[in-house]
């Protein structure tokens, strides 16, 4: 038995080799654009996921735990992974922004043939191409995070999507593959779409959304009576229409008409044995 957790900047989330997982939401990355250094309060609460994570793992030969653009990227993250160690007995390996758009590529569900993968996660969005669906020909990773455009944008969604657009100019040339994207956003976009009132992994994955249908979803997505339309989404509310605004400008960039979504990415790969 193996397992792997991902401490994201939004999320923290644990995935084991029998089908269990775990996910919750600790902001971890909140206020980081201003004071660079991650949240207190969304420290202290990924300690206490990891700490219950690592009860969960007691029966697993293996576990990888890896950080994204939060550690990354804070001034204290080096600090907070050794804090994590003394206090849960878990090693954090941080990744760099290469790293988890490989990861991204080898875990998420595609189609086949040539592809575009992007993580959407808290602190970063990672692209990632490849012409075969396997080897990269094209990686690059900003942060364009929903945490992050939450902070920056503090509920004004119009100057949001106003900007966008530039952000986004932002990842230069990339090959305009189907495009498939990953992470706890994309997903909740999914099943707000699909108006999911039970999460369920099997539909999420290849979830098709048109350009179209994304732009309609944003008054609802952006209207703060969203945990009664969608109460699945309740959790991310503070942070889903800023994902959703991102992708839109992202497709419209790249001069698609639509995405899929995949539940399935880091974790996956990583319980594959991509970090081996």
């Amino acid at each position: 038995m193996r397992a792997a957790i991902d401490i994201g900047s939004n999320s923290v989330r644990l995935a084991r080799s029998d089908g269990k997982t775990f996910s919750e939401i600790t902001k971890l990355a909140d206020g980081i654009a201003l004071s660079h250094k991650l949240s207190q309060t969304g420290v202290a609460a990924t300690l206490r996921v990891l700490a219950r994570y690592a009860e969960l793992c007691a029966d697993c030969a293996r576990v990888d735990v890896f950080a994204t653009e939060a550690v990354r990227r804070a001034e204290d993250g080096e600090m907070f992974c050794d804090r994590v160690f003394r206090e849960t007995g878990l090693s954090v390996r941080v990744l760099s922004g290469n790293e988890e758009a490989r990861l991204a590529l080898v875990g998420a569900v595609k189609p086949h043939g040539a592809a575009c993968v992007c993580d959407l996660g808290g602190g970063s969005m990672e692209l990632i191409s490849s012409r075969d669906g396997n080897t990269p020909d094209y990686v690059k990773s900003l942060p364009l995070g929903v945490v992050v455009l939450k902070n920056r944008y503090r509920g004004d969604f119009r100057a949001a999507v106003d900007e966008a657009p530039e952000l986004v100019k932002e990842y230069g040339e990339i090959p305009a593959y189907p495009l498939t994207v990953i992470g706890g956003s994309a997903c909740s976009v999914a099943a707000a779409f699909l108006n999911l009132t039970a999460y369920d992994p099997s539909r999420i994955n290849g979830a098709s959304i048109t350009a179209a249908e994304l732009d309609g979803m944003l008054p609802m997505l952006m209207s703060d009576r969203l945990p009664i339309f969608r109460p699945l989404c309740a959790k991310r509310a503070d942070t889903l229409p800023y994902g959703a605004i991102i992708l839109g400008a992202l497709l419209n960039f790249m001069n698609l008409d639509r995405f899929t979504v995949s539940d399935s990415g880091n974790l996956s790969a990583v319980l594959a044995g991509a970090l081996d």
